[in-house]
């Protein structure tokens, strides 16, 4: 399932990528990685910091030690929510 999503992302096709791993999230809402993968696409690619808030934000409350804990964490800190 994620091969789809990388091989979009790397095709610069990110809204299509984001809108595979929001389908993803809505099958499997607990897994942490279908959030920090869009997270990444909606801060790093679209731009649309409230929508990548929520995603490391489930992220961190599913997975408080996830491997990207700390930087997820700068991340949030270096963009409030408004």
């Amino acid at each position: 399932m994620h091969l789809f999503v990388f091989i979009g992302v790397v095709d610069d096709h990110s809204v299509d990528a984001v809108a595979e791993l929001e389908h993803l999230a809505s099958l499997q809402p607990s897994d942490a990685s279908t959030h920090y993968g869009a997270a990444l696409i909606y801060a790093n690619d679209l731009q649309e910091t409230g929508r990548a808030r929520a995603h490391y934000d489930k992220v961190l409350a599913l997975d408080p030690a996830h491997p990207q804990a700390a930087a997820i964490r700068r991340w949030l800190a270096n963009h409030p929510a408004k």
